[in-house]
């Protein structure tokens, strides 16, 4: 084991064990992973940490062989009863969101594990496809989009994704290793292709799954939205527009999203901002409100030029675009 390894194993407070943790009684689970002042006789997040470590051991050292299974089967199989007889199941709290980002600080935060390491199947799987244009991924936020990616992914040949929510970095993992089982260099440019809801949380779904492609070394990408006002006429922006809600908490959330949406100078973001006596009122468009056939005619437009080009010519076109989005906002000041 490595002094690095080391280090980072400690920062996590993961432990070597003889014995396997899941079958131990609650006078030894609290003895090993007591914490003073907590609400449960245990540290939960400290031993969720070392059963998955320990699995992860077991497996790499060829003491059990991988668990191919859902993620969800390893909270019932080590996590769920080992919590119970610790007597640290809640009732109220939600602690297999707790696995997940346990699982998600190991492999991101501590950079100690890939999920498939421990061999597991991913629910997500029928719902991604990688395309002989492999580069160019069109990803939603929603399964309801599922039919039209595959639609897509038929008549272009490209990358697919649904994400279902927010993003899950063990479905990230392995949509890059098909990446790569296609022979393409993932250090060239990638093309993303965004059907999220315009508002802050869809946003912050379609920046997750970028970051989570440049963990796994996508790191040369380049993002079109497909959902934004522009789409639609101001009238049909009127129609469609839903009300973000906006109690003090978000605030700051909006207030961070409106400053990147008014960056893209959409001639029709002025049709979802209101002054109110209450204050401003902020509005948000739902992936569902853009056509099929208006997101064709997009991805016709912006998509298409890059289909098999070279690198040189794919920088030529990025120029182009770069310089009429430059022509657009000198227009946009004058008048």
């Amino acid at each position: 084991m490595s002094g690095d390894l080391d280090e980072r194993l400690k920062k996590a407070g993961i432990r070597h064990f003889d014995v396997l943790i899941h079958d131990q009684p609650k006078e030894w689970l609290i003895e090993n992973f007591k914490k003073d002042r907590t609400e449960y006789p245990v540290n939960v997040s400290l031993l969720i940490r070392n059963i998955i470590w320990q699995v992860r051991e077991r497996i790499i050292n060829g003491e059990k062989p991988p668990l191919n299974e859902l993620i969800r089967t390893f909270w019932y199989m080590y996590i769920k009863s080992t919590l119970s007889r610790a007597e640290s199941l809640s009732m109220t709290r939600d602690q297999y969101a707790d696995m997940i980002q346990a699982f998600t600080d190991m492999v991101k935060k501590y950079e100690l594990m890939q999920y498939k390491d421990i061999g597991f199947r991913d629910d997500n799987e029928a719902h991604r496809k990688v395309g002989g244009n492999a580069n160019i991924i069109l990803f939603s936020e929603k399964l309801g989009h599922q039919a039209y990616l595959f639609e897509i992914a038929e008549k272009y040949n490209v990358s697919i994704m649904a994400l279902g929510g927010q993003p899950s970095v063990l479905s990230a993992e392995y949509f890059v290793d098909l990446l790569k089982q296609t022979g393409i260099d993932i250090r060239r440019s990638f093309y993303l292709f965004s059907i999220v809801d315009y508002d802050p949380s869809g946003w912050i779904i379609k920046d997750a799954f970028r970051n989570t492609l440049h963990f796994y070394k996508v790191k040369n990408t380049r993002m079109f939205d497909l959902i934004h006002p522009d789409m639609l006429t101001p009238d049909e922006v009127k129609l469609a527009r839903i009300r973000i809600r906006t109690p003090k908490e978000m605030e700051a959330k909006n207030e961070a999203w409106l400053r990147e949406v008014h960056r893209r100078n959409y001639k029709n973001q002025i049709y979802l901002e209101e002054e109110t006596k209450e204050g401003k009122i902020f509005y948000g468009l739902e992936a569902e409100a853009i056509s099929g056939k208006r997101l064709t005619t997009a991805l016709e437009r912006d998509m298409v030029p890059v289909i098999g080009k070279s690198e040189d010519l794919l920088r030529i076109y990025e120029l182009k675009q770069l310089d009429k989005s430059i022509k657009d906002l000198i227009i946009h000041i004058v008048t």
